[in-house]
This record gives structure tokens, sequence and C-alpha cells, in this order.
């Protein structure tokens, strides 16, 4: 294995050919929901903001609230395909709170349809206590894996929405539904996505898709600010970057960049990681402190280089644009 460190310098050295600022997307249609096609609030169970024209556009700190056990499905102007990495984002109201790492989170599933009749839920993971936080209590954001509402959105001028880094919120990733039985059998097709269903997670009695409960301090229901597609069939280049980040349960995490064109195709500028939510101020730092295991001419691979203590929590984010302003992002967790 190569130490990073010099490797790091020439990643650097070899993307910061041009330093400009990532284009705006490519895309003449909104990236975010245009339609409420369904809505149940549950009666307003658990109370709050039942406003719909809240669920659409870009999030802005308006948010609808679900009702506890109850759902919004949300339609687009554009097709959600699965890209390299995160395919959309979906951001909720959470805050962080007491000890770094964690927030106040409210927990929701989160499915998709090609047709509107079948639904795909992702796959969703709880690793936190089997305890009721209390009302004003927090839990670790690395405890859930592929809800929405668990990690503070960011939102504003000079904030890209579709920064799985920079925008923060939960991101999907539509290949982590390659293996549900309504993709294979052919009725949701992650080519042609074209609906989103956010389902609010009643605390300590709906289960992951391991079985276990998922529990979250919340006395009413999940906020839903908005949803923000990344990859979508309007969107024809011919070539883009991809990250990809995987993190097993030992914690060795495994992160590969690359570009068909060269990683001199890419915008040093928009390079980014977070740790728990929150967005490095020199994302170099950690990516030097990381082992180098592979490289091609197109792109490398980086290793954590060891293990990680039981019980270590751990969530990542890391994304990247090319000069055209096409960008790829992906979130991982490793649970303790």
């Amino acid at each position: 294995m190569i130490p990073l460190a010099g490797a790091s310098r020439r990643f650097v050295a070899t993307i910061c050919t041009v330093g400009f600022l990532s284009a705006p997307p490519l895309c003449a249609q909104s990236l975010h929901a245009t339609t409420v096609i369904a809505y149940d609030d549950k009666g307003q169970s658990g109370g709050g903001i039942f406003t719909r024209a809240n669920l659409l556009g870009a999030p802005d700190g308006n948010v609808c609230t679900l009702g506890v056990g109850g759902f919004v499905t949300l339609g687009f102007a554009v097709t959600i395909v699965d890209g390299p990495g995160a395919d959309f984002l979906v951001a909720e109201n959470p805050f962080f709170s007491g000890p770094v790492g964690n927030a106040f989170s409210e927990a929701a599933f989160v499915e998709v349809s090609s047709n509107g009749v079948d639904f795909a839920r992702f796959p969703a993971g709880y690793y936190g206590a089997q305890v009721y936080p209390g009302p004003f209590g927090t839990v670790p954001v690395a405890a859930y894996s592929n809800l929405a509402g668990i990690c503070p959105a960011v939102f504003g001028p000079t904030i890209d929405v579709r920064d799985v880094v920079a925008a923060g919120a939960d991101a999907f990733d539509l290949a982590d539904l390659r293996s549900d039985p309504l993709v294979i059998a052919g009725k949701v097709k992650l080519t042609q996505i074209k609906q989103v269903r956010i389902v609010d997670v009643v605390s300590g009695i709906d289960l992951d898709g391991r079985g276990t409960k998922i529990f979250d301090p919340s006395t009413g229901s999940a906020d839903i600010d908005g949803v923000t597609v990344i990859h979508h069939s309007g969107d024809t280049a011919p070539s883009r970057p991809t990250v990809a980040l995987t993190i097993p349960t030992d914690g060795n995490l495994t992160l590969t960049i690359s570009h068909p064109a060269g990683l001199s195709a890419l915008d040093p500028a928009t390079f980014g990681i977070s740790l728990y939510g929150t967005p490095l101020a020199n994302p170099f730092d950690l990516l030097g402190a990381l082992t180098l295991t592979a490289v091609t001419a197109t792109g490398f691979t980086v290793r954590l280089g060891g293990t990680l203590p039981p019980g270590f929590l751990l969530r990542m984010s890391v994304s990247i644009a090319d000069q055209q302003g096409h960008l790829s992002g992906a979130t991982s967790i490793r649970p303790g």
C-alpha cells in the first residue's frame, strides 16, 4: 500500500488545472417535487404544519408534517434514474443537539415507484439503542441508514442543492434497491422512477429491514421540507464523475473517485467530505490520512487501512463535480 500524503498532493495538483466553481445543473426543468399525488396526515395526528405547498420546490425551511404514521407521495417533472452514487436527497428539519454527531431527528421511510402502483422501500437500518430517547433526546445520525429525517439540511443561494456534503439532508442511492423483489420482477424500474413516497416512522413500533425496532425522540412525526433530484433522464452528459464509498462492518472504509475523462476533468473547488453531517473545512486533510490502494488514468481508490473499534458509529459523505457541473456524491454509515 502507498501512503496517500504524496498521492494526495498529486491528486490536488492534477485536478487544480482549472479552479472555477462548477456550472449550474444542466436541466431546464425543476429538480424538486412539482406535485403532491397523495397525502394522508392521519387526521393531523401529532400536530404540526400541514401545508402541502411546502413539499414542493427546493428546501427552504418551510415544512409539511406527515402526521404520526402518515405519508406523502410526490411527483416530479423529471424522471429519476440510477446514476453513480446518490440519486436524490430528502430534506426534513432535524437539528444537531447533544454530543457531537447527535441530532434531534424524526425518521421516515422512503419508497420509489415507476408506475405509481408498486413502491419499493429502501432497506432501512437502525443501529441505536433499543429504548425511547425521550421527547427532547437525541440519537447519533450514524445510527440510521436509508431513512429520511436524520441529518440536518443546509440551504441558501451559495449551496448546490444536489451536493450530499454541502446541502446535507439524507441521500438515497437507487442501487440499494437492485435486489428488491419488485425491482427484480420489473415492476419498479430504477431507470424510470417517477414518484417518491415518504412514510413517517412510528417510534418504537415500526421495524427496519432487519426486523429491529426504530426509535427516534419525536412525539409527533416527520416534517418534510423537500426532495432534490441528482440524477435524471434529462441529463444526457456522455460522462460524469463517480464517487463510490463503502464502509463495511469492521469500518475499513473504501473510497473511489473517478472520471472517464481523467482526474483533470474534475473541479477541485467542489470536492467535499462531511463526517456525521458536518462538512470538513479541508477535506484533503482527511484524504491525506488514508492509504492509496489503486490508481489508474481515470481515478484512484483509498482505504482507511485499518478497522474501527467495536461500537464506533461512523457516517461519512463525499462529493465532487466535474468542470461541466455534473456532480456525484455518496453517503455511507458504519453501524457500531
